[in-house]
């Protein structure tokens, strides 16, 4: 197809958005039309998109697009809806999304590509005669993955390839993955096999990129170069986990000899651009390519860190085994992404990439602060404000676009200068539409989160609102979104505190994952909190019963009646909000009996202090417990302490919560040693680390 026929094409191409009638109830359809010469058609927009609609009159807005088929969100005219695609990791070893627990170990069972997906070079002769690159002939036979494929094999396109194919690692990665369920210990080890690539950047630094999720819970990471047959051991010096990007480094200097890295592109690549893949995925154990073209560029929703941010989709194969590869752009040979994870299900050659765009504010974010922060948020909930009506009522005149603010989280700095009902019309100048989008590039939006996530932590932006219908401008500190439950650990241990047998600690969604098989099938209770919570509070956290452990003092409490994975709701009368508030209330309890009001069916749990200080020392030895309580909460209760001694000053006693400060929630925390001592405890007087 000619370029200018297929942008001219491109620019008339609408979205179709229709309400289709099927029996008593209505659904929402997605497709495509276009304008059309009625002397040379009869029909422009297919009729199965428009058939029993019920809206008039039909709303089109216009949108570029490069795919032509309808939206897998549309529903069929009869029957259920069709199963959701899942987005999977593109890791050798992992076969589910991150937030549904760590990797299963390979059992060798699992389907092969055919030859049509992986387009393999053998590592000793590279394929490469006379600057062309051989494919698989067996590749779709469509047009533009021929003209990817020429743009690939041929001349400029191969010399580049070839230049960077030695940059492309093997990543062998043993991980140990926490116990959710029995938090004090570990599960055990697995492995995992995936790709890496030695990146430049300004400064000369050795780094190497690849994905989180390949170096999750590592304990030990080797690096293989191409057609190499020693291993190098490679240290971690950074993970992103909502980006999906970890940075590794090589001290071997026999490493990095005659090793070229890639250059990073400092554009997102453009629509229909030909791209390759490389990588080690399953199949072989060479380095493989696959040839494609960018389909989409959108904020897409990152599986392992459950986060929406901007991605790249193409059509090239990624298989399990290419996460943390290099996609290569076939023009000016630099690096415009890292393949991480596909959409499986009812879909066919839908891979994601993060952008180089992801990439450089993740190493940006770690030369500045020596560490990953995250991606900032407004920590807002917003709506549309496509109904017309619906603007009025706000206050908005024909010039206003925006979206309405619902609510804000109080323990964010945004809940400082934004309210409830504020319209949001342009963040730092650029204007946000009424169906909450931002411009991109010519002919593209994407969702006005763009604007926020290109940020960092920390960073000012001034947000242009309409409040009571007037218009100011405001300045606001953007901070992490505030999940009340995280949806990831952040490569740290899970929290928790015991009490005689009874087990606490805070829910997240990697422990409904393991406890649950997935977080959906976590009882509603817990997923209102998962996918609605939000913090109140600095440092707030939903505390749970995870478990009961046999002993005298929970005798009668073993099958725990209902109340497992309840939430804590007070101890003794007193509202909790967070773990280590617990252990501080716990420690300082002097009253006979220990009262646990539990959220499920408002029941409760009493235990007698001196019957559960007794036993605690047995039920540690029996269960191989090294601590009463995980050292991030121990931290935080010996900080606790210090602030009490704090508040005496002069002998006077100035004004304190006991400990139970919401901000000691947040920070790591001393042991909780019962009357009668318990094993392992320090002779300094300070508690020993936890193992496992």
């Amino acid at each position: 197809v000619r370029p200018g026929l297929l942008m001219r094409t491109l620019s008339s191409t609408v979205h179709v958005a229709c309400s289709v009638a099927s029996g008593p109830l209505c659904a929402e359809g997605r497709g495509l039309g276009f304008p059309v010469d009625h002397h040379r058609a009869e029909a422009g927009t297919p009729a199965r998109a428009l058939r029993a609609c019920a809206s008039t009159p039909r709303c089109f807005q216009r949108r570029m697009s490069s795919s032509i088929p309808c939206s897998e969100k549309a529903y069929p005219l009869r029957g259920k809806p069709p199963s959701p695609p899942r987005m999977d990791l593109r890791c050798s070893a992992f076969s589910a999304p991150g937030a549904q627990g760590g990797p299963r170990e390979e059992a060798g069972t699992g389907p092969v590509p055919s030859a049509r997906h992986l387009h393999s070079l053998d590592s000793s002769t590279d394929l490469i005669q006379d600057h062309h690159l051989v494919l698989d002939p067996a590749t779709p036979a469509t047009a533009k993955h021929h003209a990817a494929e020429a743009e690939l094999t041929t001349g400029a396109g191969a010399r580049v390839l070839k230049r960077h194919m030695d940059a492309v690692l093997k990543v062998f990665a043993t991980h140990s993955y926490p116990n959710h369920e029995l938090p004090w210990q570990r599960k055990q080890q697995t492995h995992s096999k995936s790709t890496g690539f030695a990146v430049a950047f300004p400064g000369g630094q050795r780094w190497i990129l690849t994905n989180a999720h390949s170096v999750s819970y590592a304990t030990q990471v080797q690096l293989k170069r191409r057609g190499d047959d020693e291993k190098h051991a490679a240290r971690v010096l950074a993970v992103g986990t909502g980006c999906d990007v970890a940075l590794l480094t090589v001290d071997d200097e026999a490493f990095w000899r005659d090793l070229h890295p890639v250059e990073l592109s400092a554009d997102t690549p453009a629509l229909q651009a030909a791209v390759a893949v490389l990588g080690y995925p399953i199949g072989g154990d060479s380095l493989a390519i696959s040839a494609g073209v960018v389909s989409r560029v959108q904020m897409t929703h990152y599986s392992h860190g459950c986060m929406s941010l901007l991605a790249v989709q193409t059509d090239a194969a990624i298989n399990s085994g290419n996460s943390g590869g290099p996609v290569m752009s076939a023009q000016g040979g630099e690096c415009v992404g890292i393949a991480f994870q596909s959409l499986t299900g009812n879909t066919a050659n839908i891979g994601y990439v993060i952008p180089t765009l992801v990439v450089r504010h993740f190493l940006h974010d770690y030369m500045r602060t020596g560490t990953y922060t995250g991606f900032p948020s407004l920590n807002v909930v917003w709506q549309e404000l496509e109904s017309r009506t619906l603007r009025l009522a706000c206050g908005m005149g024909p010039q206003h676009k925006g979206v309405l603010v619902r609510s804000v989280s109080a323990a964010a700095h945004e809940a400082e200068v934004l309210r409830q009902d504020d319209v949001i019309m342009a963040i730092n100048g650029v204007e946000v539409g009424n169906d909450g989008t931002v411009p991109f590039r010519h002919g593209e939006r994407v969702d006005l989160k763009y604007a926020v996530t290109s940020r960092f932590v920390g960073d000012t932006v001034t947000l242009s609102l309409l409040r009571a219908r007037a218009e100011l401008a405001v300045a606001v500190r953007l901070s992490p979104y505030q999940y009340l439950v995280p949806p990831h650990m952040d490569e740290g241990r899970p929290p928790y505190l015991l009490v005689g047998g009874l087990v606490f600690t805070a829910l997240s969604d990697p422990f409904l994952a393991q406890r649950y098989g997935s977080v959906a099938a976590a009882p509603v209770r817990l997923l209102h909190r998962s996918f609605l919570g939000v913090r109140a509070r600095a440092g707030e956290q939903t505390v749970v019963l995870s478990t009961v452990l046999a002993c005298p003092a929970t005798l009668g409490y073993e099958g725990a009646g209902g109340l497992r994975d309840s939430p804590l709701v007070a101890f003794n009368g007193t509202p909790v909000d967070c773990l280590a508030q617990l252990a501080s209330l716990v420690a300082a309890c002097n009253e006979p009996s220990m009262r646990f009001d539990m959220e499920a069916g408002g029941k409760m749990i009493i235990l007698d202090s001196a019957v559960a200080r007794a036993c605690t020392a047995g039920v540690m030895e029996d269960h191989g417990i090294s601590a009463t309580m995980s050292p991030d909460i121990a931290a935080a209760v010996e900080r606790a302490q210090r602030a009490q001694h704090d508040a005496f000053d002069g002998g006077e006693q100035r004004p304190c919560r006991s400990g139970v400060a919401a901000e000691h929630c947040a920070g790591p925390a001393p042991i909780l040693v019962p009357a009668a001592g318990e094993p392992g405890e320090g002779t300094d007087g300070k508690p020993p680390a936890a193992s496992g």
